[in-house]
């Protein structure tokens, strides 16, 4: 049994510090809707459609509205699988460049964000730049670029794209909700006239949550896997893998384990989305949450072979090119990348010290 060790990372990770942050419920979920595609401000001026009460806001093609950026360019992401094995570039492209035709608040969870409408009827979900703990946008990107390295394939794309203040302000005005008018008022960050964020795909169709991710300890642990609980059993480890690599302390806060709706017997693919409160560099790298976070990956004894080899491979070179291929600059700065490789070397000694007390094939059970 590996007691010893897992005593050993709980009391490596015993260290003074705050939380990242009060958990964030999922807007997707609360409202279960499409997820949003995200793209730069129209260059046309804003007029409030007939609305009552009024929700959102629409872009005129008579004059030009200032332009978000000189410049924006979709990044190059070539490493791993597209979202649900999709070629991504086109999405990136558009949810980079695409003009904006409309845009309102999404209503649910506890930070600011946007929904978008872009010429051409895709959609997406803005995360601006904000005060909230749980919600930066650069580990959105961040995020998106590690679930490619990694080859999981599970996290809608995203890029860094800038939106008006004057335009997100005049949404906040117009939904009739004088508190959410002043948090854009008072709770967006950026310089001047712009504010940053993360562009993000908006999935489309309804999403549901995952049932039974609570049994995790029990579906991962010492002894032999149910053959009804593999596919489940499978995606669990990956997510608890990719949230503690990324140090995400949010996703077991409730309502963020979410698949889109089946419609019949056919399985759903367990999306790996809402990461905004992740890459933390806290006490020396272990994160903003190291003993949860610790004990949460010492009850996993089955991890996926592929992924962790893909774990193993990562550098620090491959992980700066990934994160820097970004409109906006790097996703992730060097303390924090050093904090990722520091995680994946716990994570790979708990994986290699179960493998010693079995055996690689009782451990590395997923493809």
């Amino acid at each position: 049994m590996l007691v010893p060790l897992v005593a050993a990372m709980l009391a490596a990770c015993r260290a003074p510090g705050a939380p990242a942050g009060a958990p964030e419920a999922n807007p997707q979920a609360t409202e279960n809707v499409d997820i949003p595609t995200l793209s730069a401000p129209s260059q046309r001026p804003v007029v409030l459609p007939v609305v009552m009460p009024p929700r959102h806001i629409t872009v005129d093609a008579a004059t030009p509205l200032r332009p978000d950026s000189a410049a924006r360019v979709a990044p190059t992401v070539t490493e791993g699988a597209g979202f649900l094995g999709r070629d991504d570039e086109q999405t990136l492209s558009r949810l980079c460049n695409a003009p904006i035709e409309r845009i309102e608040r999404n209503r649910g969870g506890s930070t600011v964000s946007f929904r978008v409408w872009f010429a051409g009827g895709e959609r997406g979900l803005f995360k601006p730049q904000q005060r909230s703990e749980v919600a930066n946008y650069r580990a959105e990107l961040a995020a998106y670029r590690m679930s490619r390295l990694l080859g999981l394939g599970r996290t809608p794309p995203a890029c860094g794209r800038q939106v008006p203040r004057a335009m997100l302000q005049r949404v906040a005005d117009a939904s009739g909700d004088a508190a959410f008018s002043q948090r854009v008022m008072t709770e967006l960050l950026g310089r001047g006239e712009q504010v940053p964020g993360a562009m993000l795909y908006w999935v489309p169709g309804q999403l549901e949550p995952v049932p039974d991710v609570a049994r995790y300890p029990q579906l991962l642990g010492d002894g032999a896997l149910a053959p009804g609980d593999a596919a489940l059993a499978a995606d669990l480890s990956a997510l608890l893998i990719f949230d503690y690599l990324n140090d995400n302390v949010d996703r077991w806060s409730g309502g963020n384990i979410l698949r889109p709706r089946r419609t019949g017997d056919t399985p759903t693919p367990m999306l790996f989305m809402d990461n905004g409160a992740s890459f933390s560099a806290l006490h020396e790298g272990l994160g903003a949450r190291p003993e949860e976070q610790a004990a949460r990956i010492a009850r996993v004894s089955h991890f996926p072979r592929a992924l962790i080899a893909r774990v193993r491979a990562l550098t620090l070179d491959g992980l700066r090119a990934a994160m820097g291929a970004d409109p906006l600059g790097a996703c992730l700065s060097d303390a924090q990348l050093g904090a990722v490789l520091l995680r994946r070397d716990r994570l790979i000694a708990r994986v290699d010290a179960a493998i010693a007390a079995q055996s690689a094939e009782a451990v590395l059970s997923f493809p």
